[in-house]
């Protein structure tokens, strides 16, 4: 990760975890605790006694060690004011959630969760279909987070800062908090469908392709196996594999 932020440079760093551990006696952060409020429920984070020794909190640990690598590559993480050149915590069910403008309808599998963020996603113009997993479509929430937050320079963050605060895609939200969305339609269209090679312009009703774009993914992937033959072959040859 950081070899990664050092040859690009982005303008700031999204990760989907907490960047500390709840204050010693605390099963909770703020963060979590007010966006509780607004009707998001998170994963609380624990104090680091509790997270330390349950398997379970494996995740949260390795995203402390992507804040780690981060801060060293010159990202500290973001407490307050401008978020640009920092590493911020998000959370992609809470950035469905407020741009969407309500909750997801119902529990939901990996699917529906999936099919769901990824109409959030097309909602907000991008494109969604070489997204084939539920990490990736949380992984573009993440980036469309950062991108937003960017342009609002100082977006709605709740939470203390020495806890680590999770960054809204948002300057403000409902007093009220958020309602269940109503659920679509058995069948329904999306009102708006985005062409399947991932150039971002809209197709036609019925239609996954503009003309001659199903081409254009085809040319892609072709490339895409021609370079991951190339460098398969490139390890081979050193012996790293």
């Amino acid at each position: 990760l950081g070899s990664l932020l050092t040859d690009h440079h982005p303008d700031i760093v999204c990760i989907d975890a907490p960047p500390a551990w709840a204050p010693t006696g605390a099963r909770s952060r703020t963060t979590e605790r007010e966006l509780r409020l607004l009707g998001i429920q998170a994963y609380y984070t624990p104090d680091r006694t509790a997270g330390e020794r349950n398997a379970f909190y494996a995740w949260m640990r390795n995203g402390m060690a992507a804040f780690r690598a981060a801060d060293r590559a010159g990202y500290p993480v973001y407490r307050a004011g401008a978020v640009a050149g920092h590493a911020v915590e998000v959370f992609p069910h809470a950035t469905a959630t407020v741009l969407a403008g309500c909750l997801p309808p119902g529990r939901q599998s990996s699917a529906a969760k999936r099919a769901w963020r990824a109409g959030v996603l097309r909602a907000h113009h991008v494109p969604t279909a070489q997204l084939q997993t539920l990490d990736q479509v949380d992984a573009a929430l993440a980036a469309l987070t950062g991108l937003i937050a960017l342009e609002l320079r100082d977006p709605f963050a709740p939470g203390m800062p020495e806890e680590g605060r999770i960054v809204l895609p948002a300057r403000v939200v409902p007093a009220a908090g958020y309602r269940r969305c109503a659920p679509a339609p058995a069948g329904a269209e999306p009102l708006i469908r985005f062409c399947a090679c991932g150039c971002g312009d809209e197709t036609r009703p019925g239609r996954e392709f503009r003309p001659g774009h199903d081409r254009k993914l085809m040319v892609q992937l072709q490339r895409a196996v021609a370079e991951g033959d190339r460098a398969r072959a490139e390890l081979e040859r050193r012996g790293w594999t």
